[in-house]
């Protein structure tokens, strides 16, 4: 192309980079007019079911009982029959959905998703389901991104970009935090900090905020009044906040997948769950109308230490039972809000006891429940750096930066010290998905023994000689022989390293004399990532595989040589599907 400047034509090169962050900056766009769009859907069903579109707690007095119970479970009844027939994703809180997507599908995400998941996560929100907005908005922004990756047939690694590119701009545009939106996706969705990811995921966060700054104006989420440290002996205060933060984290993930667990167990079609936590939801509400919803109001007025301490462990509670009830039973929205929400009433009960024994010399209740909010969020997601970010962000207050890092540094450890994986990695590893791997280890991972084993297995019996050993070496297509007892179970395994040690020796010898007696094993069940495991911790290059665990009868053998060429095929295939 050629662009006229001054007294000549300069070409102008589009290069990889360049096309990359034009495209970021279309996702950016995207991701930020689809938050307002979102925003707007959920005000307009709340207003349609309640005539109201401000918080709750403002006209809940206003609203009859019944509605209360009714108007949730009729959303339920109807976004059950959606997420089950048409779009199973759109289930929960959406963030591990493109986790896994990220990692097993390349970053490939239907496109169906980016509406179905915005209809049924606004009726969900719009008639009191107490969930948060960002796990439909990453998934949204994702599926958006994603669809433009595919259609531009971007090799995987970039469709990859492309997908953390449009959670960002959707976080981004949703709190008013562009640092939080790029901090998540970086952090939390991609473990990955590279420039060339980096960069555009920025150019795609500072897109969307303008956006959304444009139409919903430059304010905080939330509203505190300006808090400060008193004094250096508060840390103490605030790291015990954080520990407090960190089992509060861990009560939330465990009643929310034990919610789960739950309702898979009830003799009721999964498509009407969300009908029944809708009414659960709904008797909750007519006891505390707080958990409605996102549930921003009720943060703010922790935020300005409203409560007294009984009630900020009744609110406490109350969020944690309502949240897990209706994503137990399917409702869509995400963990992220009610977080925040537990967060501040865990740091509300926490200020409100410490200051009513120290009153002179610590902060009040409302400072306790700003740092509370980024202390469960960090835990519960593993995410202390955007944790802390986000809290600033949604505030605007720098002024206790040092005791929101102490405590989300010391609930994060916590977390992970007394429980293996995140609110959202965990769902995953219930699917028998780890990410502790990258996503080439999680191919082997997925696949079994038994795809690639092969069932020839050279073997000797216990009594065979010199001659004999060496006889059966000679023909075989693998370094090691199997010893095999008289019933034709396995006793040891013979290399040629065993045999070479002892082969000009005068003494006669037998296979079970020189063969290694403990021999470990694998089953055809066993995934290819363990096999390998167990063979770089033994340094062998091949295995032994036996019936199932804890039998000795061999039915093949697995070698390094065919798990890597598995993987390079495996690789191969997404790398051509990804058009490289």
């Amino acid at each position: 192309m050629l662009f006229l400047f001054g007294e000549g034509p300069i070409r102008l090169r589009f290069n990889e980079h360049l096309i990359t962050a034009l495209l970021a900056i279309l996702i950016g766009l995207i991701g930020g007019f689809g938050a307002i769009a979102f925003r707007f859907l959920i005000k307009f069903v709340q207003e349609f079911f309640y005539h109201h579109s401000e918080d709750f707690i403002y006209f809940y007095r206003e609203v009859p009982g019944w509605q209360k119970i009714f108007f949730p479970a009729l959303a339920g009844l109807i976004v059950g029959p959606i997420i089950h027939f048409l779009a199973r994703e759109a289930r929960g809180h959406g963030v591990p959905e493109v986790m896994e997507a990220l990692v097993l599908k390349g970053g490939r995400i239907r496109a169906r998703l980016t509406v179905l998941k915005m209809l049924v996560s606004a009726l969900c929100i719009g008639s009191g389901s107490s969930v948060g907005r960002e796990g439909p908005i990453v998934m949204i922004g994702s599926s958006a991104g994603s669809l433009i990756g595919q259609l531009l047939r971007a090799p995987q690694e970039r469709l990859r970009t492309f997908v953390g590119c449009g959670a960002a701009a959707g976080i981004a545009a949703t709190f008013n935090a562009p640092i939080a939106g790029v901090l998540f996706a970086v952090e939390i969705l991609l473990s990955d900090f590279r420039l060339e990811r980096f960069s555009p995921i920025v150019l795609s966060s500072v897109t969307a905020t303008a956006v959304a700054r444009s139409y919903l104006g430059n304010f905080p989420a939330l509203e505190a009044p300006p808090y400060e440290l008193v004094g250096w002996h508060e840390l103490v205060f605030y790291a015990l906040l954080g520990v407090v933060a960190g089992l509060s984290a861990l009560l939330f993930i465990e009643t929310l997948y034990r919610s789960e667990d739950l309702f898979s167990r009830l003799p009721l079609p999964e498509y009407l769950h969300p009908a029944l936590g809708g009414v659960l939801l709904g008797v909750i509400l007519l006891f505390i109308p707080q958990v409605f919803g996102v549930g921003y109001g009720t943060v703010n007025q922790a935020l300005l230490g409203h409560f007294p301490v009984h009630w900020f462990l009744i609110l406490l509670l109350a969020k944690i039972l309502a949240t897990s009830l209706v994503l137990g039973a399917g409702h869509s929205g995400g963990v992220f809000a009610p977080s925040l929400f537990i967060g501040a009433m865990t740091g509300g009960l926490v200020g409100s006891v410490v200051h009513a024994l120290f009153p002179a010399t610590t902060a009040p209740a409302g400072a306790y429940a700003l740092v509370g909010m980024g202390a469960v969020v960090a835990a519960a997601t593993h995410g202390p750096i955007t944790a802390i970010l986000i809290i600033f962000e949604l505030t605007g207050d720098y002024s206790i930066i040092l005791p929101l890092m102490l405590s989300c540094i010391v609930s994060t450890f916590i977390a992970t010290y007394l429980k293996e994986g995140s609110i959202y990695t965990i769902k995953l590893k219930r699917r028998g998905l780890s990410l502790r791997h990258g996503w080439e280890e999680s191919l082997l991972q997925a696949a079994r023994v038994k795809e690639i084993m092969h069932p020839e297995r050279p073997w000797v019996p216990e009594r065979a000689s010199r001659e004999e050993i060496l006889s059966v070496f000679e023909k075989a297509p693998h370094s090691y022989l199997l010893v095999l007892d008289e019933r034709g179970e396995l006793s040891g395994i013979l290399s040629f390293h065993d045999l070479r040690r002892v082969l000009f020796s005068e003494k006669p010898f037998t296979a079970r004399d020189i063969a290694t007696r403990q021999v470990v094993t694998v089953t055809p069940e066993d995934d290819l990532l363990t096999a390998l495991s167990r063979m770089a911790r033994l340094g062998v290059s091949q295995l032994p595989v036996v019936e199932r665990e804890g039998s000795r009868r061999v039915v093949g053998m697995i070698s390094l040589k065919d798990i890597m060429s598995f993987q390079e095929r495996e690789l191969a295939k997404r790398y051509l599907a990804s058009g490289v």
